[in-house]
């Protein structure tokens, strides 16, 4: 099937219509009722988050430091990659040099690096610091011994709350997980979560969700899904029903879940268990303090300041 163009009109309070224009001139129409979205942390060009710190050194290495967005920029920061052995692949694809970008949002998303501010963001980039230069997060990444301060940083970038829900509030994934997972425990005695679950129920939901249905949702699919016939059937009518009330791809449940568990298992304080996740006892205590801390109502220019600096709370024990 040829790609396609995907619009979405609001029709009612609870109802939007999608339409899905194809680069053929077919046109698919559907009725989305109660929308859900999908939250993403990290970028769907760079699916492997551990590729982050060998660029980012070679970035603050660079004489491209704020100079790594116009095309001429973007090229000369891909070959520096290349030839540093970071990326290889044919020479002559990717022509744009689209690397650089991922690259340079995914250090933003994080922290790493000053965000370019917009007019819409009602502040000035004096505020925070010169785009795309190296913050005080940024420095204690790439200063790093091992990868458990690597973690450290993750996390510190990942705590705080950049994901909006509206124009005044947003919340931290990272966060909203481990308090899913702490009610969890509760419920059934057990952090564990898996990818289908995880999918379904926690990337789709935020801290204005009730977190009660949330996880009681989870602990019917775990038992439907025990007494299914056959499992991989179950979870693929699954994601096709949650894809009724979602307005993009219904390959996005898949991909953004294994991309988004990724993402959090960089912060060390969750890790893997068997094809889902699970929360590190061994800091429980961390995991408890921080949880909390899901949903912020901060200016955007505070959450900026918070971003760019770190988190200021004491982290697990360096290796």
């Amino acid at each position: 099937m040829a790609r396609a163009k995907i619009e979405t009109v609001q029709i009612s309070d609870t109802d939007w219509m999608v339409v899905k224009k194809f680069k053929n001139g077919l046109v698919e129409k559907r009725l989305v009722k109660d929308r859900i979205d999908i939250w993403l942390i990290g970028n769907t060009g760079m699916r492997n988050p551990w590729r982050i710190p060998e660029g980012f050194k070679i970035y603050v290495e660079s004489d491209q430091v704020g100079r790594i967005r116009t095309p001429e920029d973007q090229k000369a920061f891909k070959r520096l990659l290349a030839y540093k052995g970071v990326i290889g692949g044919d020479p002559n694809k990717d022509k744009d040099a689209s690397i650089t970008r991922k690259y340079r949002l995914i250090f933003g998303k994080f922290g790493f690096i000053y965000p370019e501010v917009t007019s819409k963001d009602g502040f000035k980039q004096e505020d925070i610091g010169p785009v795309d230069y190296i913050t005080p997060l940024g420095m204690l990444f790439y200063n790093a011994p091992n990868k458990a301060m690597q973690q450290e940083c993750f996390l510190r970038g990942l705590m705080v709350p950049m994901e909006q829900i509206d124009s005044e509030t947003a919340f931290s994934p990272l966060l909203w997980t481990l308090q899913v997972m702490l009610k969890l425990y509760d419920l059934v005695n057990d952090y564990r979560i898996n990818f289908i679950e995880f999918a379904v129920c926690v990337q789709t939901s935020n801290p204005l969700s009730n977190i009660s249905e949330v996880c009681n949702r989870i602990i019917e699919i775990r038992g439907n899904r025990r007494n299914a016939d056959n499992t991989d059937e179950f979870d693929e009518n699954l994601i096709h029903e949650e894809w009724t009330h979602y307005c993009k791809e219904e390959g996005n449940f898949k991909e953004y879940a294994d991309m988004n568990i990724r993402y959090l298992k960089t912060t060390g304080v969750i890790k893997e268990a068997g094809t889902g996740i699970t929360l590190d006892p061994q800091h429980l205590q961390l995991i408890e303090k921080i949880s909390h801390n899901a949903l912020s109502q901060k200016t955007r220019l505070e959450r900026y300041i918070e971003l760019c600096n770190g988190s200021s709370l004491v982290f697990k024990e360096k290796e």
